[in-house]
């Protein structure tokens, strides 16, 4: 009997998200971040600073969403609200020295996991690994 190619990646992305998710990080997305505030100093710290509504277009959630991940974040101490030099009436959101900190320590712990992981494998099927996710990412992104 041949298996749906369909359920099959959905069982398989079922089961990296599991395993890189809460229970890959024993309970715990990224420190005491969920994984909402864990994407959105990601993208602070990719774009040095970044518009609330960016941040609330990048998580699929309202303006007024995204405002409450970076009001927590800002109680962590984590995230600081800045005026955009370009046009004042832009809030942006930068990180704290404590959260280019924390933002560096868990993309490394996460990069380690992977080099670990792939490690066990073959060279050229970690090649076939990255250019699927690449185009499985780039498909999820021209949809929405």
């Amino acid at each position: 009997m041949r298996t749906d190619p369909t359920k099959d990646l959905s069982a398989l992305i079922s089961e990296i998200t599991w395993n890189f998710g809460a229970r890959g990080l024993k309970g715990e997305c990224c420190g005491d971040l969920s994984q909402p505030e864990y994407r959105t100093l990601c993208l602070a710290s990719d774009q040095n600073q970044c518009s609330m509504q960016g941040i609330a277009q990048n998580l699929g959630v309202t303006k007024s969403g995204a405002t409450r991940i970076v009001d927590r974040l800002e109680r962590k101490g984590y995230a600081e609200r800045k005026r955009s030099s370009e046009d004042g009436r832009v809030c942006c959101i930068g990180l704290t020295p404590s959260g280019m900190m924390l933002i560096k320590g868990l993309r490394r712990e996460n990069e380690n996991r992977i080099n670990k992981i792939m490690s066990g494998i073959e060279p050229a099927m970690q090649e076939v690994i990255r250019a699927a996710f690449k185009s499985f990412v780039h498909a999820l992104q021209k949809e929405d």
